[in-house]
Formats: C-alpha cells, structure tokens, sequence
C-alpha cells in the first residue's frame, strides 16, 4: 500500500461522505481559477494546514510529495516569462545575443507567478481530496455520479496498477542500490537501463498473476462497489 493511501484509511475525515469530500474539493479547483492573488494564497496555507492536522502527516514529509511536482511547475514557469525581443526596455536582465535581447520577460512574468500559483493551489487541494478519501470512496462517487461503467473499471485497474508500478520499482531499485549500482555516472546509466527492462518483465508478470486471481474468483467482467456508511 503507499504512503497515500495509508492516510486515506486512517485520516480524521475516514469516515465523511465522499460526496461531501469530493464538493469541497470542487470548491477549492473553482478557487484555485478565481482571478484573487490574495485569495489563492490564503487557501493554499488553510487547505496544506488542515491537510496535515487530518491526516497527522509531518510538516516535512508533505513537502517532500511536492519535490517530484516541482521540476515540471518550474519548466512551465520558465518556458513562459522568458523570452527574446527586439526592445531592451521589455526584458529584465538582458543578455544581447544574436542583435536581440534574452532574458525575463516584463510583461509575462506576472502571468508566471500567477499560473504557479494556480497549480499550487489545485495541486494542495488535490493532496487534502487524496489523503483524505480511500479509494473505495472515490469508486462509490463516480458511481453516484453516474459515470460510464467502463471508466470506472479502468479507473480501478488503473489505480491497481500505479500500486504494481511502485512496488516493482522499489524493490528493484533499492537491491540494485544495495550492490552500489549507482555510486557513478556511468554505473547509473547502466542500472537505469537494467531497471527499466526489469520492471516492463515485473509488470507483465505481476499482471498476469492479478488475471489468474480474477479467474480464481470468478471474474465475470464486472466490479462490484459496494457502499459503506459515511457520516
């Protein structure tokens, strides 16, 4: 089970609807594209505080679920406020190369800050949505939802999977690291490449051992959801 999901089943909202989750989630995507600066601010500090005082997470462990978010934040953010121009006057910190000037843009640097701010507060109210609804919760909502049964059922497997993934992953990971498989450049190349094709032959084999498992059981192609008690 990850992290995640540990304190999906053990938060101070276990037992709340999911419908009643999954509104006030809304609420807080709806906030994230209001135009109010100070507004997103205040909600990205409210929603990350009350994520932590639910799920009794560590102030610095729930930071470290930001660092894989970052870099992308960070790339969208520079490939929007830098730019080239004619116009000197236009960019901050010119660099002159090739008769224009490189460097941050004036006029789309407010607009940089104002999308990493967006995406930090969808991405904060996202984590309280994931930290605090089990799985089996988010099933019984899309069902309530009316959603297509398909999607669900890939939902589902989809979600089952990331579990496969992450599991594969980590054991392989952590004995080629044992056997300092990347203690250089070049010996990490050659582990990164052993562990992709290790995990592509983990996943088809942890995939048919689920298929068996489903066979055992008399999978007869649909999932039942079954609904529990929600305050």
């Amino acid at each position: 089970m990850m992290v995640i999901d540990k304190y999906a089943y053990s938060n101070r909202l276990v037992n709340w609807s999911p419908k009643t989750k999954g509104l006030l989630w809304l609420l807080i995507m709806v906030g994230a594209f209001q135009p109010v600066i100070w507004f997103k601010c205040v909600l990205v500090v409210v929603t990350a505080w009350y994520t932590m005082y639910v799920t009794k997470v560590g102030f610095s462990r729930y930071i470290k679920w930001f660092y894989a978010l970052l870099p992308f934040l960070l790339l969208s953010i520079i490939g929007i406020v830098f730019t080239m121009s004619a116009e000197r006057a236009s960019i901050y910190f010119p660099i002159h190369i090739f008769g224009h000037y490189f460097g941050v843009s004036k006029v789309m640097l407010p607009e940089g800050l104002k999308l990493g701010i967006r995406v930090l507060t969808a991405v904060v109210g996202t984590y309280w949505f994931a930290l605090t609804t089990p799985f089996q919760q988010i099933i019984e909502l899309l069902v309530s939802l009316r959603l297509p049964k398909l999607l669900i059922e890939e939902t589902m497997l989809m979600y089952r999977f990331i579990f496969i993934f992450i599991d594969s992953f980590e054991q392989i990971y952590r004995a080629q690291k044992l056997r300092f498989g990347y203690r250089n450049f070049k010996v990490s190349l050659r582990s990164s490449g052993i562990l992709v094709k290790m995990l592509f032959e983990q996943i088809i084999i942890n995939y048919q051992a689920m298929v068996h498992a489903l066979d055992a059981k008399l999978y007869n192609g649909d999932f039942d959801v079954r609904k529990s008690d929600h305050k």
